[in-house]
């Protein structure tokens, strides 16, 4: 799928629930509203040395509109941990650089939609990298991805209003996935389907 037809996806998604947005009787649920998210998952697995977050807008129907960007620097611990089952070795480490957007359609909600939970398509491009950290070899690979991701979002948390925190588990497929390798005796996985469990604590203006 090209970038145009994207863009033109988009932009019919976007008018149509600005349309819903300008028909609606509650002035209140009229507002489109914006928010932005730190990822606190990849970060705490990672030693914190991660810089990823979410950017979107909540319309009226309580659809989101969401850009979520990764740049993590993968630990040699956390890649070869029982949990990420991505290295079978030592001495690899890696880094994760890429962007994904989610439309994300409401599938259950309580407490007055302050606690909704999301279905999300996806589609977004990804950087994975690994480097062994004794020998000079080096791994890269790029790849647009779609997928899909369910999530739980709660908003306006300890009564704060507009705080938010989402726990999400996006499952993606690489169009150009890699195969498995090896960077000296350490074996890396290859990466046709991947997931991430991202955490999310953020404000929505």
């Amino acid at each position: 799928m090209s970038l145009r037809v994207i863009s033109i996806i988009l932009s019919i998604i976007i008018s149509s629930n600005l349309s819903i947005a300008q028909q609606g009787d509650d002035s209140q649920n009229k507002l489109i509203r914006p928010f932005i998210a730190y990822e606190f998952g990849e970060a705490i697995f990672n030693k914190f040395q991660s810089l990823s977050g979410e950017l979107g807008i909540l319309f009226p129907n309580h659809h989101l509109l969401r850009i979520v960007h990764q740049n993590v620097q993968l630990s040699e611990e956390h890649l070869s941990s029982d949990f990420a089952v991505t290295v079978k070795g030592n001495n690899v480490e890696g880094s994760l650089f890429g962007f994904e957007a989610f439309y994300s359609y409401p599938i259950k909600k309580w407490r007055n939609s302050n606690e909704i939970l999301y279905l999300s398509p996806s589609f977004g491009y990804y950087k994975n990298e690994y480097k062994h950290t004794i020998l000079e070899e080096r791994f890269e690979k790029r790849s647009m991805t779609a997928g899909l991701e369910i999530s739980y979002r709660e908003t306006n948390l300890f009564k704060i209003k507009g705080l938010y925190y989402t726990l999400s588990i996006p499952i993606r497929i690489h169009f150009a996935p890699h195969k498995a390798f090896k960077l000296g005796d350490t074996r890396i996985s290859g990466n046709r389907i991947d997931n991430n469990i991202w955490f999310l604590i953020g404000y929505q203006f």
